[in-house]
């Protein structure tokens, strides 16, 4: 879900929901690149699952966590705790035109929706995750074979 999304919102103009500088033309070089490079990691992760290659899915993980702590970094602290004039400045030039969720309020501003949908999937994959490595096994050990934990 996170994979077509980015992709859709990276490579094609949606109106006020992705109006950001560079993105005013479908299928632009640099936005290839930029679609290319992240939805590449998410394919690997992707790969990682199907195939339970733990390498591939620490990376993602890893990767998607770096992905959204620049997101809280650079979206919602701002938000929650207010902008300086410099980035209230960068803040009209990117996302000036978006479409919000929520409201700006003060030096307060808000985060695009296209972005608060990027941060709840990514959220949801790097929790998923979590939980799918710590069920996958360890290598060479069956079910059987490992020891029973009782609760307590």
């Amino acid at each position: 879900m996170l994979l077509a999304y980015f992709e859709l919102c990276i490579l094609v103009p949606l109106g006020g929901w992705n109006d950001q500088p560079g993105n005013n033309v479908a299928f632009s070089s640099g936005n290839i690149i930029l679609g290319a490079a992240i939805g590449g990691a998410q394919l690997l992760l992707l790969i990682g699952t199907v195939w339970r290659l733990k390498p591939l899915l620490w990376f993602g993980l890893l990767g998607d966590t770096v992905w959204l702590l620049l997101h809280i970094y650079s979206l919602w602290i701002p938000y929650v705790f207010g902008a300086s004039p410099q980035y209230a400045k960068m803040y009209a030039r990117v996302w000036g035109r978006t479409t919000k969720l929520l409201p700006n309020f003060g030096n307060h501003l808000a985060p695009d929706a296209m972005h608060i949908f990027i941060d709840v999937f990514v959220t949801a994959v790097i929790v998923t995750l979590v939980w799918y490595l710590r069920s996958l096994q360890p290598a060479g050990t069956s079910i059987e074979k490992r020891p029973l934990q009782v609760a307590g």
